[in-house]
């Protein structure tokens, strides 16, 4: 019993001794420089869109939506799944310039979707000359719809919503990925 306690009791001398000698061998952080508020990275507020190629691969995109309020999904899709994605925002986009099927009181829904293909898909809700798209995604995650802006019909103004920005980043994914096919 004796020896176990001088044994404890040397291994305690030991150990303090590395800590001793650690303590000394660590150098001081350099003091903290301001941050420039004009470097910091905000993330986006409000609904988003992301679309890619995935690098290494031959065909495939990532694509990750976003509600605006801390929600996302994301996804592993094919050539033909984005294509038949860009052909539904283009009709949702076409349909939403039209006057047809608009509410007068109350809004009127209509879902854009490709019959095979029920991973994504547009609605496109009308009161009388505003049409607001909504977004759906689902994938092996779960199911997310994000608005995506609106736009009114017969306006002089160029028109802006999330909607047509995820027609131009789609485009932009598959024409970066042409070099990969």
């Amino acid at each position: 019993m004796i020896a176990v306690l001088g044994v404890i009791s040397s291994l305690a001398a030991v150990v303090g001794r590395a800590q001793d000698k650690y303590q000394k061998s660590q150098k001081p952080l350099p003091p903290q420089q301001p941050i420039d508020p004009s470097k910091l990275i905000t993330p986006p507020s409000g609904p988003s869109f992301y679309i890619s190629p995935i690098e290494g691969t031959k065909g495939m995109f990532s694509i990750l939506l976003g509600d605006g309020g801390g929600k996302t999904v994301a996804g592993s899709y094919s050539l033909q799944q984005v294509e038949i994605f860009e052909a539904v925002l283009e009709a949702a986009k076409a349909f939403a310039l039209t006057d047809e099927k608009v509410g007068s009181s109350s809004p009127i829904t209509t879902r854009l979707m490709d019959q095979h293909e029920w991973s994504l898909f547009v609605d496109v809700s009308k009161l009388g000359k505003q049409s607001t798209f909504y977004i759906s995604l689902i994938t092996p995650q779960g199911k997310l719809t994000a608005v995506a802006g609106e736009i009114t019909r017969d306006s002089k103004k160029e028109h802006s919503a999330l909607l047509l920005d995820v027609i131009g980043k789609v485009h932009e994914a598959k024409n970066a990925a042409k070099p990969l096919q």
